[in-house]
This record gives C-alpha cells, structure tokens and sequence, in this order.
C-alpha cells in the first residue's frame, strides 16, 4: 500500500528494500490507484498515488504486479484508467483491473530468460460498488462471495449465514484464465485479495480481535486447491492483513496471506494495529524447470514510525510518508532465514533454474 515516491519520501528505504529482493521474478500487489496531478476524491477514502509511485517499484526491483483489489476503484473510473496508462507506460507486467472485464480477468505474461511467468488476479470483499468489471464498464476482476442466497461482501454480519462459496459464474471465468495462462507459460502465479474470512464483516473481525483473522476461512482452502487444479504454480493471498499460514498441495504453495511489506496507512486507521500487522517475510521460492525446489522465509518487520506523517490537508496525502512507511530487517537475534525442502535433493536436473 505505497502512497508516495519513497525514493524522494523515505529515501533510506531503498536500499533495504532492494537488499530484501532476489530472483528473476519479483512480484507484489499494488494497493493503490494512481491520481494524476489535480485528481482527488471526496469520500475520505481514497487510497491514492502519484505516477512516480510506479518508478519507485521499478527501483526496488519489482517487475510483476498485481493491481486487483478493494482500492483499485477509490477513483473510479479514472484511477483504474491511470492505473493501466502509467504502468503500460513504464513497460510494468501487470493483471486484474482492465477496461473491460476480458481484460481484467486475462494473465499478464512477464518473459525472462529463464522462463515465462503468467499472473491472473482478482480480489475479494470490500469492493467498491460499481469496481467490478463488466463487459462495459472498467473495473476489477471480482470474484464474489456467496453465503446462500446473499453475497458475502465483507461489509455487513451475516449471523447463521451457510458457508461461503465463490460465484459460479466468476469462479469459471477465473479457472478459464488460469487454464489458458497454463498453455501460454512455464509457470503460473495466481493472486487474490480477499476480505472474506467468515460471516463477519471486515471491520467487525479486526475492531474485536475475533481468531477467524488468524488464518483462512474454509472456502478459501477449497478455492486455492480450484486454483491449482486448474494450472496455477504458486498462489499468493493478501487483504487480512497479517501472516498466515502456507500449505503445500499437490507440489505447489499456496501463500494464504503474507502480511504487510510496505503499509503506508494513515494514523486514523487504528483498528489494524496490533504488533503482528508490522511484522512479515519475504517469501523466496525456487524452481527447476516446473519442480518445486525451495522456499525460504526472510523476516521483516515494518518500522514503527515512517519517516514523515501524512500532510492532512492534501487530498492525494502524498506530499510524504504515513506510518509504517517501509520496512527494515529484523534484528540479527533472529533466526534469518526459515528454508523448506519440497523435493530430494537427488531429483533429474532441469535446465532452468528460476526463482
């Protein structure tokens, strides 16, 4: 959740972000919609960017994003336009908003040397009325919830509500993507954003610390496994926001949330706020070939103040950083590296090795 160029707010933060980055593949999700100069929105709800933001990935060392989210649509329209404009500018793989909802749903195809990456995504909850893309109309690539006949949207309680189910009709159009990214690419990655946890709303789950925060709802472990089914190599979740738990299913990780890595929230926003909101990893996973090899943990912990507070007269809260405004690494007491073996050392070569 990046609101300003860090390279001209936060400026020390660069070279430790880009020491945390590796491989031939770095992706994260982008939340935010970028606002070009002189836009701004009035609902006390706009989670806005300048341009520059962008560049300020590229610096890091990012070259794939997602853009699908509860905040791709804070400036309608117009943001998801700017969004697209100024990351095709830059020549940034991107997937999960669009003009229309083909393109919102199609993978992006990022191509190194080693390999081509595909990405489908698509978000969950808390999206904006009118965000999702129709045939029509510019927006996200939604995947809506069902608990019966109501849609869970994160929004409201919903006491003794059936278990949630994805949408039919959006999870095939979802599945469909991932199928078609699979004949196209060497690997797949799928990403979703989700506020759906359970029959609670958003705000309800974290002001009261309920334990359904902590980790995946039912509906998402059955919809990941969906995801994989269909061809996806690695499935990376975002949106409670805090750690959770990583599961292996059938050679393929699902990362069912990684927390926060740059999180620059406004003060204000004081019901996500616990210890364990500021504290992440980096998640480091290598390939041969299609095969599985490693993923190794690299924890983080996000600074306790950033290094500037928002200017609250400016709309677009860009002029320097909010709170948490970057990240450091954790102190050397800490075990630094947690690495999983998922195959035998002795498995047949492949002759990519791509991380």
């Amino acid at each position: 959740m990046i609101r300003s160029d860090m390279r001209a707010t936060a400026p020390a933060e660069v070279p430790v972000i880009q020491g945390l980055l590796k491989g031939d593949v770095a992706f994260t999700n982008f939340e935010a919609t970028v606002a070009e100069t002189g836009e701004a929105v009035h609902e006390g709800r706009g989670f806005l960017t300048p341009p520059e933001a962008l560049d300020a990935l590229t610096t890091f060392g990012f070259n794939l994003l997602a853009f699908a989210s509860n905040h791709a649509f804070d400036l309608r329209v117009a943001g998801i336009q700017n969004t697209i404009r100024e990351a095709d500018a830059r020549k940034m793989v991107h997937a999960g908003t669009g003009n229309n909802v083909s393109e919102a749903v199609a993978p992006g195809y990022l191509r190194t040397p080693k390999g081509t990456i595909a990405l489908v995504a698509s978000a969950s909850g808390l999206i904006t009325p009118g965000g999702s893309a129709t045939a029509d109309r510019p927006g996200v690539n939604e995947l809506h919830v069902e608990a019966g006949d109501r849609e869970n949207e994160a929004i409201e309680d919903l006491p003794g509500a059936p278990a949630n189910t994805p949408n039919p009709e959006d999870a095939q159009r979802i599945l469909g993507s991932i199928r078609e990214a699979r004949k196209h690419a060497d690997l797949v990655i799928v990403y979703e954003h989700n506020h759906v946890f359970g029959n609670h709303s958003f705000s309800t789950i974290f002001s009261e610390g309920m334990a359904e925060r902590l980790a995946p709802n039912e509906w998402l472990k059955k919809w990941t496994h969906a995801e994989i089914d269909a061809g996806a190599d690695i499935v990376v979740m975002h949106g409670a926001p805090l750690l959770h738990g990583i599961e292996i299913y059938r050679g393929r990780p699902i990362f069912y949330d990684l927390g926060n890595f740059i999180y620059n929230v406004p003060p204000t926003l004081i019901y996500i706020d616990e210890p364990m909101c500021w504290e992440s990893v980096v998640a480091y996973v290598e390939f041969q070939g299609k095969k599985l090899q490693s993923i190794s943990l690299r924890p983080i912990a996000l600074n306790a103040i950033g290094e500037g507070q928002p200017d609250v007269h400016s709309e677009l809260r860009t002029t320097s950083s909010s709170t948490r405004a970057g990240c450091r690494r954790p102190p050397l007491a800490r075990k630094p590296v947690i690495s999983f073996s998922a195959w035998p050392t002795n498995q047949s070569p492949s002759a990519r090795r791509l991380r």
